[in-house]
């Protein structure tokens, strides 16, 4: 695998680079409207350049051409159009002192605000741009296994945040050897699956279209007679390949900054800084579309497109008729656009034959099947229909859904060539399974 990182690094560091000056400076490019809307600008600049012609013909570098330009646009957009994070934001520390107790040494925690030191300044902003899910940060409201000591933070500055898992660990948080060991657990189930995904689409002629094959993917084109089968088996591949993949590469950062531990990354080396990406598997079979993409899929990207989308499209909380009408359905509409825009300036960026626009229109459409499958729910329930002939609906509205529309995304990707990347250093399957 030739990646080269060199053009890669040149095309992708000036988005970020100038929001992060712009964030330990804010006393200069915070100054006023106009100062924040030229280093937006600055930061849109550093997307068209990263998104010009390029010659890596390496699938997964050339998508992140497009990909983390697009996504720093959004960012950029969230923190110096939307916000004033050294006025607005905090993140939780721990204290230099600790309280010894009966049940041992208890660790405290504080707010940090903006700081004063410029290294102290730089790590607050670094966090600020890369924890993009704002674990530790006054603006996250859901947490899991967070321990006493850090939901007493929260309530003294009135945020109720939401505790997941069992009573223990609400009581206590995880330990820092337990969570080791389940992640660890977790590695070894990720790669075995992600294996398996590969060893099947390495056999599949549609997962592996040569560079300068002009075949069309999107619709599980070819398939033959058995499209109504075929499609659905590559689709739950592809979309199964892509979570094991984005979950083993989050328990090989969250056992690598675990391992290291407090003393060398101060929160971020502790258990409750690395909750799960993903919900349960009740969720979908549950809820459906909803579930999937409400609770199910991961939320790397949830706080910066609902802010967008929330700034835009403001509705009451307590306006039901506007989160469930025609304005709800036009925010949800902007979520997944924007989802469908990073995406497909992925696709853009890439050398092969893709079709940027129907990735793009694939994301866009899954508001109208949420939508669609919330509606279907309202009328079983109103015409009193039984939990399971809900939830048998439910399964098969979500399963049409996915075989019509996920082709649009998963095709994509695999002319894309995405699936092509040989991210396994060893296979086990290959070996026992030849």
């Amino acid at each position: 695998m030739d990646i080269q990182l060199g053009p890669l690094i040149q095309r992708t560091i000036w988005g970020p680079g100038i929001l992060f000056t712009a964030l330990i400076f804010p006393k200069i490019f915070y100054a006023s409207h106009a100062s924040r809307i030229l280093t937006f600008a600055a930061v849109a600049a550093s997307v068209v350049w990263a998104l010009q012609p390029h010659d890596i013909d390496n699938p997964a570098t050339s998508y992140l051409f497009g990909f983390a330009p697009c996504w720093t646009l959004i960012v950029a957009a969230v923190l110096l159009l939307l916000s004033t994070p050294a006025r607005d934001f905090r993140r939780i520390r721990r204290k230099d002192e600790a309280v010894v107790g009966k049940g041992g040494t208890e660790e405290l925690y504080e707010w940090e605000p903006f700081p004063e030191q410029m290294p102290r300044r730089c790590w607050w902003a670094l966090d600020l741009m890369v924890n993009w899910r704002g674990l530790g940060w006054s603006y996250q409201r859901r947490q899991h296994f967070i321990p006493d000591a850090v939901k007493k933070v929260y309530d003294e500055a009135g945020i109720n945040v939401k505790r997941d898992g069992s009573q223990d660990e609400k009581r206590c948080g995880q330990t820092r050897s337990s969570f080791l060991v389940q992640q660890s657990w977790y590695f070894v189930v990720d790669y075995v699956l992600l294996d398996f995904c590969i060893y099947f689409m390495d056999r599949d002629p549609w997962f592996n279209r040569p560079l300068g094959s002009d075949q069309r993917l999107l619709f599980g084109y070819p398939a033959g007679n058995y499209d109504v089968l075929v499609r659905p088996y590559r689709v739950f591949v592809g979309t199964l390949a892509t979570y094991t993949v984005m979950d083993v590469a989050h328990v090989v950062l969250a056992l690598v900054c675990v391992g290291l531990g407090p003393k060398n990354l101060g929160t971020l080396g502790e258990p409750w800084q690395h909750p799960p990406l993903w919900g349960t598997v009740d969720d979908l079979f549950h809820r459906g579309l909803p579930g999937f993409w409400g609770n199910f899929w991961h939320d790397l990207f949830r706080f910066q497109f609902l802010t967008i989308t929330r700034k835009l499209l403001p509705f009451s909380a307590k306006d039901k008729s506007s989160a469930h009408g025609f304005r709800g359905l036009l925010a949800m509409t902007l979520v997944f656009a924007l989802s469908g825009s990073m995406h497909a300036a992925g696709s853009y960026t890439e050398l092969r034959e893709t079709a940027p626009l129907w990735l793009f229109a694939g994301f866009a459409v899954q508001s109208i099947g949420v939508a669609a499958q919330e509606m279907i729910t309202m009328l079983m329930v109103k015409g009193k229909a039984g939990p399971g002939a809900r939830q048998v609906v439910t399964i098969a509205f979500w399963w049409f859904w996915g075989w019509l529309t996920a082709p649009m995304v998963i095709g994509d990707m695999a002319a894309c060539g995405l699936f092509q990347s040989k991210v396994m250093p060893y296979s086990v399957v290959n070996l026992v399974w030849k």
